[in-house]
């Protein structure tokens, strides 16, 4: 059974959606070793999808449909609720609020993969602290630096990313 990544995605921009067409493109070619990843929160600057009995993976239509106002909160207590392991959280965004979150965000179990341009602008210690807790606690990191006006490499490097993030979460798990 292949190992199943969780990814709460935030934003859905040129970088995010290219991930999430990554990642459906290589489920439908039946890429081999490769994680099952799910999508079960998706999110943009103001609502969040949040997914149901695994509805399936037309997310643009989902998520025009069903998001609903969120905030990091809510996140957290539907993962907690669902009981979803192996979590990566995934910033697409360039909020330096959201990346804020992080240490909240690796304390509740998540693991970041990261193409949020903002990071540039914070101290060069919050990057190590952020390295030392998904350390700490089993998880990873991984900060991408951005592919400007490149959607496609953008979300191949994302998808990257999420893969040996991945890969250290099942290490850490066997």
């Amino acid at each position: 059974m292949a190992h199943k990544i969780n990814i709460v995605l935030f934003g859905i921009g040129n970088a995010g959606s290219a991930l999430i067409n990554k990642v459906t493109k290589d489920r439908d070619n039946l890429v081999q070793n490769i994680p099952d990843i799910r999508f079960p929160v998706i999110t943009n600057s103001n609502v969040a999808f949040f997914e149901k009995d695994e509805d399936g993976y037309a997310w643009e239509a989902n998520f025009i449909r069903f998001a609903i106002p969120f905030k990091i909160d809510d996140v957290v207590e539907y993962v907690l609720e669902h009981d979803l392991h192996n979590l990566i959280a995934v910033d697409a965004t360039p909020s330096a609020a959201l990346a804020a979150e992080y240490p909240d965000l690796v304390r509740t179990g998540f693991s970041i993969v990261s193409i949020n341009e903002s990071l540039q602008y914070l101290p060069e210690n919050f990057e190590k602290g952020i390295n030392f807790l998904t350390a700490t606690r089993g998880l990873g990191y991984k900060f991408i630096n951005s592919v400007p006006g490149d959607a496609t490499a953008a979300g191949d490097a994302l998808y990257k990313g999420v893969l040996e993030v991945a890969g250290k979460i099942k290490e850490a798990t066997v």
